[in-house]
């Protein structure tokens, strides 16, 4: 069975601490210890790489930062070692225990605290990786080099700027395009400094490239910042187009003879329309239309140059905030990847726009896993579902919930195609105050009413950790349509059940 299998979970608490539901828990607990394992063991050989490069470069170091680098190290991968064994312990107890509450709620409080030490532990290897490097290496020196682990691998000119690119960045593309994407030869991949950087870059690309004479496409489900800024920078020529009717697009791309389309392969809107992104592909099939697509919101499910082989002119760009980032939310980074004659001058556009990821960002990001991230990916569309089921059913009239794994989700024809549907659902109230004042009172109820029963909810932005969110997006945007999100988390089956319970009170209480 794949991954991403759906399928809505029982709407019924009466039977919350049943013994299917336990066990049910206490495998997620096995998987998310399993999870947490990795994220230790990726952190411990980057702090194994670091120990052999500063050995490497030894004598060319002074004394005290020697000194004070390998004793630093020594701890750190002393601590990682010690999580280690500490996680194997918990994953056994969780996979061979005896199948009790206490254990249950035992296990789930080491899970959130494991997971915030290495999510402090993480920011603490990225700065000790790259301590004794430079942000402008040397290349030549008379004395000692000014180049740190990297004393021999500095070209003029080249990578003695990291502003511009450097090696730490290079080293993790290559991995991001070996494990995470999927298409023909040709393909390379950029770091940048955020979602919003790699979306920058591209446009800027397109712009300055002058590739955007023709008209421009946007869905309409564009993520309100990029939509935005593509409006702003051609206001007579961006013509937006409803995504969910695939006909309309192509009737579109026929009569005006765009030069780009931009879209998001799931929207991070209030509708969260989808594209099918398969005919579109095959629809431009040898010709000059550049196709933009967003992959945020779907990640490495969703894999567009499989679709596309070698003959659409295509770019695809990521947040790696979110997904990618297995919920540490540790550094900003985004990716975008292209051919690599569109990659040879996307990264001069990263270069002069100073849109390049920071080195202390690449240490601090996971290594790239697709089997890992997909495993995590499958575990929050499933709590997304359940929570959207149960508010559909539970909620009320009063708001209409919206999430591309129910069946009157709008993209009818390609939501139910897709191995993943997404971690977030949007509750809509239906009437509105044009102050947002029930929108806001929502989210305050719902982390209220979870304080009350005990269960984790967080009000903040951003979507793809551990503990569900719940959040009032675009606010305060020039462009979008304000709706309270849902970002589901990793909660186990039965903290499942309390959170479903306390969103459908909150939801009762503003809406009496």
């Amino acid at each position: 069975m794949s991954a991403f299998a759906i399928a809505a979970a029982s709407p019924s608490s009466a039977a919350r601490a049943s013994g299917a539901l336990i066990l049910e828990a206490f495998a997620d607990l096995r998987a998310d210890f399993e999870e947490l394992l990795f994220l230790g063991r990726s952190a411990g050989s980057v702090l194994e790489q670091a120990s052999v490069e500063l050995e490497a470069v030894r004598s060319l170091l002074h004394a005290p930062t020697r000194e004070l680098l390998a004793g630093q190290l020594q701890a750190s991968r002393r601590r990682t070692e010690a999580v280690e064994d500490h996680l194997l312990s918990l994953r056994a107890l969780a996979e061979s225990g005896p199948r009790t509450q206490a254990l249950l709620d035992r296990l789930a409080a080491e899970k959130a605290s494991v997971a915030d030490l290495l999510r402090t532990e993480q920011a603490l290897t990225a700065a000790l990786v790259g301590a004794a490097d430079w942000q402008s290496p040397s290349f030549l020196h008379s004395t000692l080099p000014a180049a740190g682990r990297q004393n021999g691998r500095i070209r003029a000119h080249w990578n003695d700027y990291k502003r511009d690119r450097h090696l730490d960045a290079e080293a993790y593309e290559a991995k991001y395009l070996a494990a995470m994407v999927d298409g023909p030869p040709g393909l390379r991949a950029l770091l940048t400094s955020c979602g919003m950087a790699a979306f920058t870059t591209v446009l800027s690309f397109l712009l300055m490239e002058r590739r955007l004479e023709r008209p421009v496409l946007a869905g309409a489900g564009m993520y309100h910042e990029t939509r935005l800024l593509l409006e702003r920078a051609l206001p007579e020529r961006v013509h937006v187009v409803d995504e969910r009717d695939t006909g309309a697009v192509l009737r579109a791309i026929d009569e005006l003879r765009p030069s780009a389309i931009f879209l998001d392969s799931l929207s991070n809107t209030k509708w969260m329309p989808v594209p099918e992104l398969a005919r579109l592909v095959e629809r431009l099939q040898g010709t000059d239309v550049y196709l933009i697509v967003d992959n945020t919101g779907l990640s490495v499910s969703c894999q567009p140059f499989a679709l596309a082989g070698g003959s659409v002119q295509l770019i695809v760009f990521e947040s790696l905030l979110k997904y990618a980032q297995l919920g540490l939310d540790r550094a900003n980074a985004g990716v975008i990847v292209a051919r690599s004659d569109d990659v040879e001058l996307l990264s001069d556009y990263r270069e002069h726009l100073g849109t390049n990821v920071a080195d202390v960002a690449v240490h601090a990001l996971p290594r790239p896993d697709r089997r890992v991230l997909e495993r995590r990916l499958a575990r929050l569309q499933r709590n997304a579902l359940h929570l959207a089921t149960r508010l559909r059913e539970q909620a009320g009239a009063s708001v209409a919930i919206v999430y591309p794994g129910l069946d009157s989700h709008r993209s009818a024809l390609a939501a139910p195609r897709l191995a993943y549907r997404g971690g977030c659902l949007s509750i809509v109230i239906k009437e509105s105050d044009a102050d947002l004042s029930r929108e806001r009172a929502l989210v305050e109820e719902a982390v209220a009413e979870a304080a009350r029963r005990g269960a984790a909810l967080v009000g903040g932005s951003s979507f793809g950790f551990n503990t569900t969110r719940i959040y009032l997006t675009a606010a305060r945007a020039g462009h979008g349509d304000p709706f309270v999100r849902v970002a589901a988390g990793t909660e186990h089956r039965i903290e499942l059940e309390t959170l479903a319970e306390t969103l459908i009170a909150a939801v009762r209480k503003v809406s009496s």
